[in-house]
């Protein structure tokens, strides 16, 4: 019974807290006149949910506050270029006719959303320096763990659609954060296998070495002692 009251109070705490993180993103969006804002408010979202998803407490506006300004001009410029690239795309699907160009268009805009859904988790969890790296690493992890992201893709679109279908008062206090927290997740299992696997080939690596110089070792002494 004592675990149960535990673990609604911590879902609660989680509700509460994607409930003030969303005002914050639309009150510094706002006050960043949109197009200043949106990036760095997002970035520090991003931020603020990894941390709570590693498990971490922390003051919800100080840290936000400090991440909005930590990487403020590189958010800015991001968020240009996908908002530039997104508007570019939107515009193309509207107007163009052809079949094939709209598929291609269509393939263009599923690698767009890709490394939009990697890009701001990237720059909170990695200190890649340079913003074509981490545009090109965004890329990198969304197609080599392409299952994940297709799984966020159709959890995301199923929530969303229940929302504004049945829930819609809940998307105006949650819709941003909860969206962001999803993301953010699933984008951590993401990092976390791949650095569960590079310590493991690092493991491996390690241990055939040493093998190998043990090997070594003992066939130098081998010969020694047949001399």
């Amino acid at each position: 019974m004592l675990k149960s009251v535990e673990r609604l109070n911590h879902v609660l705490t989680i509700i509460l807290n994607l409930v003030y993180v969303n005002f914050l993103w639309i009150l510094f969006t706002i006050l960043g006149v949109g197009i200043f804002g949106i990036g760095p408010s997002t970035y520090a979202l991003v931020s603020i949910c990894r941390q709570w998803i590693r498990g971490q407490s922390l003051p919800v506006f100080k840290t936000y506050w400090k991440y909005y300004k930590e990487s403020f001009i590189e958010s800015v410029i991001i968020s240009w270029l996908y908002l530039i690239g997104g508007i570019v795309l939107i515009v193309d699907l509207m107007h163009v006719s052809n079949w094939y160009i709209r598929v291609a268009l269509f393939l263009i805009s599923f690698v767009y959303l890709l490394s939009l859904i990697y890009i701001f988790p990237i720059m909170a969890h990695y200190n890649w320096k340079g913003i074509l790296i981490k545009i090109k690493m965004s890329l990198l992890f969304g197609f080599s763990c392409l299952q994940y992201s297709l799984v966020l893709f159709l959890v995301t679109s199923v929530i969303y659609w229940a929302a504004a279908n049945f829930f819609p008062g809940v998307l105006t206090f949650l819709g941003i954060s909860f969206l962001f927290y999803l993301i953010t997740w699933t984008v951590n299992q993401v990092f976390t296998r791949m650095e569960t696997m590079d310590a493991e080939e690092l493991e491996d690596k390690y241990i055939h070495q040493n093998a190998k110089e043990n090997w070594d070792e003992k066939t130098k002494s081998i010969k020694v002692s047949q001399c």
